[in-house]
This record gives structure tokens, sequence and C-alpha cells, in this order.
């Protein structure tokens, strides 16, 4: 045994030694001027394209015309990330998202200081907060790219659906999407119909991937064909697109209309009655559907059934009540937003944000009532374990959603799909109200809380694929903005300037028939992350390939 204990002695100094070298070599490495520079270099280049590749993701959302750099953008990030170890790929991707999100969401601490009862230095630190979440999903595509890139590069294709799945999966406050850094080119967006805003997310991808293949690959012919076979396919879409929208915009004109005038007054001004009403009496005889904001009227019982009795709307509301006959002159529908609460819980604090359809005799004919709340301004997350959460936030009233879908029928008989403030985010909303019939879409949104024009115009372009989806013309009625129609082709042909007081007038086309995507829903989403849940233990149990020689298995 000693003898045994004697003889393994110098291989085991002599791994010491090779080890103690390593570490002189490592140490004098930095210690000598031109392997330190050559360091900083390093890393100061990786900083650059870090940032970079953050700038490219996020500057569409600030300029809808440079939608191509947001594609070169994803494609920096897949190739770095796939030549990357996995910690370093989700990391460096990380960081690429966090910049993108600070540039798309710069408004986003002001309208936090604006609106809760946060100091400045806290609303900065929660809207860091924020985005650090949302940037996690960046680094779940990074870490995507390195691990299936340890298959081979063809695997990249998969990206495809795993960024489609989390995106649509990842918790966040709004609905943001690749798909809204392509607002500005049309051609692209009109697949929209077919596969919802997540087929859009996934044509985009595909053509970041393609470029990553070629660029990476350009002698390899296999790697060449399947990036001319994507682009192909792009093209291919881009042209269906071209038509769709010449298509539409035959129909749009040929299409039967409705009237409707949009008021934009903020409600939280004084006289803010008086000077709606005073801009309805503009359109008098030209409209056949008058619009306020939201929140516009005060706060009435379910069983309030018409505002043709002061007395009796005064017994069904709570005081003091401004609205007890909102429109006294009232020559058409008229649309507006209040709240309701129901019988024996008056001034209890409980209540539905609700959209109140009246007619000439001052009946309420319709009601519709919020489906989807708003974060942070009608509920907080985690308030039920933290109550302290709805102080910060400002949050005083308790606002319960509703559940029915059904369009609103007008006098005439159109039938108005409804959709409150946060609700045109929400895709499923918009489809399910056309699914019930629904001719056109009505967006009725106070947003004078947000002060910051970026603000209002990021709310306007995360609801701008509804029309399309659906095939609807919406017309959006907002306290500040964006009052605006947005034909069915995704075009926003009128609007009024934010923050100014004015009506918008305007014939909306009405439709009747239903798309692909509002008859079967978000099925490539669906799809997608079932190809993504069965990839799973595939990349987790099968191994990664060693980090030196990243796209070294086949081209």
């Amino acid at each position: 045994m000693i003898m045994q204990f004697l003889s393994d002695r110098p291989s085991e100094m002599q791994s010491c030694d090779h080890s103690l070298r390593d570490e002189n070599r490592d140490e004098s490495q930095f210690a000598n001027p031109t392997h330190l520079a050559k360091h900083w270099r390093a890393t100061a280049a990786s900083a650059v394209a870090i940032a970079g590749t953050g700038i490219l993701i996020g500057l569409p959302w600030l300029f809808q015309s440079c939608f191509l750099l947001g594609m070169i953008g994803y494609t920096c990030l897949i190739m770095r990330a796939a030549e990357q170890s996995p910690l370093r790929a989700a990391s460096e991707s990380f960081a690429c998202g966090l910049i993108a999100l600070a540039i798309a969401f710069h408004w986003a601490s002001n309208s936090i200081f604006g609106t809760t009862h946060l100091s400045y230095t806290m609303s900065i630190l929660v809207f860091i907060g924020l985005i650090v979440w949302e940037a996690i999903a960046f680094g779940l595509l990074g870490l995507a790219s390195c691990m299936l890139r340890s298959k081979g590069p063809r695997w990249l294709w998969l990206l495809v659906p795993i960024w489609v799945t989390i995106e649509t999966h990842w918790p966040r406050i709004f609905s943001w999407a690749t798909a809204h850094a392509y607002l500005g080119f049309p051609p692209i967006l009109q697949i929209a119909e077919i596969a919802g805003t997540a087929g859009v997310t996934a044509i985009a991808l595909m053509g970041s991937v393609a470029l990553a293949r070629y660029w990476r690959f350009r002698s390899s012919a296999q790697a060449m064909g399947e990036a001319a076979l994507a682009f192909t396919m792009i093209l291919i879409c881009c042209g269906w697109g071209v038509y769709a929208f010449a298509s539409w915009q035959e129909r749009i004109g040929a299409a039967s209309t409705l009237r409707i005038a949009a008021i934009q007054v903020d409600p939280t001004y004084v006289e803010s009655l008086g000077k709606m009403q005073q801009l309805s009496d503009h359109v008098s005889g030209a409209a056949d559907l008058v619009l306020w904001p939201e929140s516009t009227l005060g706060n009435y019982s379910v069983s309030l059934d018409h505002f043709g009795d002061e007395d009796f709307t005064v017994a069904n509301s709570e005081m003091p009540n401004p609205a007890l006959l909102p429109y006294p002159d009232l020559h058409c529908d008229l649309l507006a937003g209040g709240k309701t609460y129901e019988v024996g819980q008056r001034d209890q604090g409980v209540y539905k944000n609700t959209a109140f359809l009246i007619d000439r005799q001052q009946s309420i004919i319709g009601r519709y009532v919020k489906r989807s709340l708003m974060p942070i301004g009608e509920y907080v997350p985690g308030e039920t374990w933290f109550p302290v959460l709805r102080d910060w936030a400002a949050v005083s009233d308790k606002i319960v959603c509703g559940t029915s879908n059904m369009p609103l029928e007008l006098s005439h008989g159109q039938r108005v799909g409804m959709l409150v403030c946060y609700e045109d985010m929400v895709a499923d909303n918009a489809a399910s109200s056309v699914r019930e019939g629904a001719e056109v879409l009505v967006a009725l949104a106070n947003g004078s809380a947000f002060k910051d024009p970026d603000t209002l115009r990021q709310h306007l372009k995360l609801a701008q694929l509804r029309s399309i989806e659906n095939r609807r013309a919406m017309i959006r009625c907002a306290a500040t903005g964006v009052t605006c129609l947005i034909q069915p082709d995704g075009t926003i042909t009128d609007e009024l300037p934010i923050g100014e007081d004015g009506v918008l007038c305007k014939s909306v086309p009405l439709f009747d028939d239903t798309t692909f995507y509002t008859r079967n829903g978000n099925w490539v989403a669906e799809s997608a992350t079932w190809i993504t849940l069965a990839l799973v233990p595939f990349l987790l149990f099968r191994g990664l390939a060693p980090p030196d020689s990243p796209w070294s298995v086949g081209h």
C-alpha cells in the first residue's frame, strides 16, 4: 500500500504542477499589457454588440419604418447566442432585451410616477423591475438558440415556435409582440386574418433565422437552400398581403356604412360633460351613433334602465353625479362609459366598468361590462397577499369584471362589438365579439392619467392588429387620444391630435363575414406551444455540445 502510494505521487505532483503552470500562465496573461488590452477590447466589443442588438430590436417601436432593423437585431441576437455557452447566451440575450424594452417603454417610469403614490425614485425602480422581468423572455430566446445549436444549425428553425410560445405565455402587463414592430409594413400584417398576431411574429422570426443561416453558411449549398426556401415563403406571404390589402381597400369602399362621431374630451376636467354635449351638437343629424370616452358618466345602479326621470336617476346613482341626464338633446344613439354597482351596494366601492348604450328616448337599451381589467390601473397583481400594493398603486375602487361578449345592438339593428380601454389590446376579446355577430368594433378609453404622448401612441399600436385579425373597422374614442378610425386592412385613416378636444365623425364600414382567425382563435400560438413542450425534454436530457464548436454539427 505504501509503495502504491509512493508510486502514485509523481503523477499527482505532475498534475498539480500542470495546474499551477496553467494558473500562472493565466495570471501572466492578465499581467501582460498586450493580453490585458486584448481582453478589454474583447469585452468592449461584446458590450457594443449587445447594445447595438438591443437598439436594433427597440428602434421599430419608436419609428415604424425601421422594421427591417428589428429583423436584423433578432438575427444578431440569435447568431451571438448560438456561439456562446448556455449561461452567456442567456445573459447576453437578456441584456439585449433589457435595452430594447427600455427604448420601447421609455415613458413608463414617468407614467408610473404620475398614476401612483410612489416617489419618482420608486417609480424608476418599479420600471426597472418590470423590464427586467420582461427581458427574461429574451434570455430564454438566447438560451434556446444555444441549446438548439448543440443539435446542429438546422435545429435553429425551431426557434420560430419557441419564440411564439414565449411571447404568448410569458406573463406581462402589456401584450407586446414582435409583430408590433412591423406595423410600418402592412403587407406582412395581412397574414393576421389567418394566423393572428402570433402568425406575424412567426413570419418575422423566420426571416431572422434565415438571415442567420445565410450569413453564417454562405458557402453551404444546403444552408443557402434552406434560407432561400424561408425567404420564398416570406415573399409569398408578403405578396398575398399586397393582394389582400388592395382587395380590402376595394371592399371598404363598397361596404355599407354607419356614421359614427367620436368625441375627444378629458372627463376629469370641470364642465367636461357640457363640453361633450356642445361638441356632440356639432354633429346633430350627421351621425347615427355618438361616442363618449370611458369614465364619462357617473356611478349607477344596475336597476337604472333610463335617464328620463331625474328623481329616479338620483335614487339609482351615487352622488355627486353631474350626469343625471347625460345628453338632454340626444339626436341619435349615445354610447358612453361609466360604472355600475349591484342593487344594495350603493357607496360600497364595488363597481363594474360599464359602457351604456342610450337611445333618443333616454332609455338604456344596452350595457357592456369590461371583461379584462387593467393591471395596476384597476387591480394590482398580488394584491390578495399584499394589500398595501393597492395603496402604492393608487387603486381605490374595487372593480369586478364582466363575462358577456355579446355585441350591443343599436336602435336601427347594427351590432357593435365593445372594447373598453385595455381590452383593445386583448385579441380574444375582439374575436369573441365578432364571432357573436359584431359588425364594427368600438373602443372607449380614458388615458388622461398618462401625460406622455408616446404612452397613448403605443396603446394604439398594441390595438391596431385587432382590425386585421377580424377584418372589422375599429373606431377608438379616447379622452385625450388617440381617437381614430382603424380600417379592416389595419390602416389608420383619420385621427384627432393628442390632448386636444375635438370630434371625429366618419362613415365606418360594416362587415358580417368572419376570418379564419376569428373562427379558429389563436391556433398558431397553440400549435407552437405543443411543439415547444415536445422539444423541452429532448433539449434538456440530450446534453449540450461543447461551446467551442457551436456551428460545427452539420450545415
